[in-house]
């Protein structure tokens, strides 16, 4: 590895690629970040000289000087499928990629490194990254990506901490380029560690000693709705012959669908009022009624709705002896988002919700394995993981563990910019291991252009003497 480089940071958030390139030798000679309190924050937290750090890329990327490394977890929200998925179309951030690829085009850096979600190789059918990719390579480098083996008919072979025995889940797309040849594998290998998510968790005592605003136990405190959501449904499983073990993780629970008869095959319930002869403001009306899913006023639903649908009833239909109705009605007196389930980890030996890692997403209660974290995204504080055996949503400090940053960073005092700074970061560990497979290849392969080069500079003397 070079003994020492200069990289840029792009789109640099809390700085995860600066920690993670400056720990194996790297020089900072440029940053952006549009956010300003995230800029002065990232200024002090990496002790860079102020005139180093910019705003919108849009308005200063012609002050990019000479590097060795590009560095840039571009902007994911475009191409998450949590998301509406406009890419390049997203005006706001949609094309942020591009001043990437322009200054990659104009000042020729050694290597990059580009992250992002791990959907955005098969955004728009695989085609955003096809292109950005030709690019690349018309340009004269070596491009590899975790989307590879996709063009084999493999499977996109993503990057996520858990892996290296850190304790989140986050699942990633990492491209790399050198203008040298890189291999295929030059992905980091996983190894064998097992992530253990009380290695993030401040105990007890500390939370109470503790002056750091970022361990405040009371804003971890569980709403009132989700204690009782998360203890009805303990109670629901506790209903079932073999517990936890009858529920699949191929599809979430709906309870709505505990008894429901409304039409979804063919044609929407919308569109069976309107057959059935009732006007449109009556049909509305009517709708109310109906799961908040099944009230779209079109003809018929989505394939993927209908299969969730079908999946739910004959579920309901399998179990619905052993369901205990006064569990069903108490849990559909919550808001709607507590009366959906996600059993995400099948190997788990305990029914008990308590037990695992929990999180209250839209798309319901989601149940995880208690060693590590789900993949934190840009959310709001209800959102924030909870460790069920302390009935408590993490702190921001420990979520900022989750990414490897060391106690000493700054979050935002804004507890909502600090989240979505956090949801946006790159694991400044995942980030150190992918750059050092790069550059330790890279060079090696200037070693050996130096031996031929030398082999070739004394064969040349001794023809000449």
């Amino acid at each position: 590895m070079q003994s020492s480089f200069k990289f840029i940071d792009l789109f640099a958030g809390l700085g995860g690629f600066h920690y993670a390139l400056k720990s194996i030798g790297g020089e900072c000679v440029f940053a952006s970040e549009i956010n300003k309190t995230l800029r002065d924050l990232y200024i002090k937290n990496h002790n860079l000289k102020s005139n180093l750090m910019h705003g919108d890329i849009a308005e200063c990327i012609n002050k990019v000087p000479d590097h060795d490394i590009l560095a840039a977890g571009f902007p994911c929200q475009p191409f998450s499928k949590s998301g509406k998925q406009l890419g390049f179309d997203d005006n706001i951030r949609g094309d942020c990629i591009f001043y990437a690829l322009d200054i990659i085009k104009k000042k020729k850096p050694k290597y990059f490194i580009l992250e992002n979600v791990g959907n955005f190789a098969r955004h728009n059918d695989g085609n955003s990254w096809k292109d950005i990719q030709f690019e690349l390579r018309e340009l004269g480098y070596t491009v590899r990506s975790t989307a590879d083996s996709i063009d084999s008919g493999g499977y996109e072979k993503l990057i996520s901490p858990h892996h290296f025995g850190y304790p989140q889940k986050r699942e990633r797309f990492f491209a790399v380029g050198s203008l040298d040849y890189i291999p295929k594998d030059i992905f980091p290998i996983p190894n064998e560690k097992k992530p253990n998510l009380e290695t993030i968790i401040i105990p007890k005592k500390k939370t109470k000693l503790s002056t750091d605003k970022l361990i405040d136990i009371d804003q971890c405190k569980i709403g009132t709705q989700a204690l009782k959501a998360i203890n009805l449904w303990n109670k629901f499983i506790a209903a079932l012959p073999n517990k936890n073990k009858d529920i699949t993780g191929a599809f979430p629970l709906w309870l709505e669908e505990f008894d429901a008869t409304y039409p979804y095959i063919s044609h929407t319930p919308y569109q069976s009022m309107l057959d059935d002869g009732f006007s449109k403001e009556d049909t509305r009306e009517k709708l109310l009624k109906l799961p908040p899913y099944a009230r779209e006023e079109k003809q018929v639903f989505p394939l993927w709705k209908i299969r969730f649908i079908d999946q739910n009833r004959e579920w309901f239909h399998k179990n619905k002896a052993y369901i205990d109705k006064s569990t069903v009605k108490k849990i559909r007196k919550l808001d709607y988002t507590f009366r959906k389930l996600e059993w995400n980890w099948k190997a788990s030996e305990s029914s008990n919700i308590w037990d695992h890692t929990i999180q209250l997403r839209p798309s319901g209660i989601r149940v995880s394995n208690p060693s590590y974290v789900p993949s934190i995204v840009s959310m709001c504080a209800t959102q924030r993981p909870i460790h069920g055996p302390l009935k408590r949503h993490l702190t921001k400090r420990e979520i900022a563990r989750a990414f490897g940053f060391p106690d000493s960073l700054t979050l935002p005092t804004n507890a909502t910019l600090a989240l979505s700074a956090l949801g946006n970061a790159v694991h400044k560990d995942v980030a150190r291991l992918v750059a050092q497979r790069l550059m330790n290849y890279g060079n090696r392969n200037t070693i050996e252009n130096n031996l031929v080069q030398l082999k070739t500079t004394n064969q040349l003397e001794v023809i000449s003497a």
